[in-house]
């Protein structure tokens, strides 16, 4: 009988193991096909996706990406209530501890310090990353909330969760959402494979960073939240905007 039982169990733990790396590799790459296919659809239906001004097309692209995410996040959420879970119990509700505050804000300064860098390089005023005036307000509450949610609940609470329930140890619980987070940024393929690598590997080591201070709040999302939120919606909105911009041979 104990035999029994421990085959029975040590199947279930491979059985959720061979789970959570097909999560991640759907979450990690089915986003970006995802985004690539919901842009295209939008490309195709709207024409001022295509001809229209530089603004009205770079928020059409965002809003390939927004509804995608806010997708994604509802289908987690959805798997989680039939399992007779929640948001709530994997963390989305919790404040955090201060360790874990410090770790997500500290990351989320270096990244933001290192984008700043290329506004001068754009003519941006660097006081308009945090104030940015008319539609880049738009984009970049656009960007922060829907990034910062959804990509915290994606990659940081389910994905981890995940390889924690699956039996694996807190390196691999950061480490392969971390990559899965990086991948997820495949969309940016389209401005060549040395750009893609530049944001891909940074937002990898970013997502890891993260994954850490979520351990470290306990499992808490806020914090990661926040820190995510305040990286998207400051420089990177303009330099997103640019290199769509550019992308689309426009000047």
């Amino acid at each position: 009988m104990d035999t029994h039982v421990s085959r029975v169990q040590t199947a279930s733990v491979s059985c959720g193991g061979l789970v959570c790396w097909v999560e991640s590799l759907i979450v990690g790459l089915g986003i970006p096909a995802a985004i690539w296919a919901v842009s295209k659809l939008i490309s195709l239906s709207i024409p001022e996706a295509v001809h229209g001004s530089a603004e009205q097309r770079f928020l059409l692209w965002i809003l390939g990406g927004v509804i995608v995410e806010w997708v994604f996040v509802v289908v987690v959420l959805f798997v989680l209530r039939t399992r007779g879970s929640s948001f709530k119990d994997i963390g989305v509700c919790r404040l955090g501890t201060w360790p874990a505050w410090v770790m997500a804000l500290l990351f989320a300064a270096l990244s933001i310090g290192s984008n700043l860098r290329f506004l001068p390089r754009m003519h941006i005023p660097i006081s308009y990353a945090f104030m940015p005036p008319g539609f880049h307000l738009v984009a970049a509450l656009l960007l922060g909330i829907t990034a910062g949610f959804c990509e915290e609940v994606l990659f940081r609470a389910f994905l981890m969760s995940e390889f924690a329930k699956a039996g694996y140890g807190k390196v691999m619980q950061v480490l392969m959402p971390g990559v899965a987070f990086g991948l997820a940024h495949a969309s940016y393929l389209n401005q060549g494979l040395l750009p893609w690598l530049g944001i891909m590997l940074p937002t990898a080591f970013l997502g890891m960073m993260w994954g850490i201070a979520y351990l470290l709040g306990r499992r808490s999302l806020l914090p990661v939240v926040v820190a995510h939120f305040l990286n998207d919606a400051t420089a990177l909105p303009w330099i997103a905007f640019f290199m769509i911009r550019g992308s689309l041979g426009r000047t």
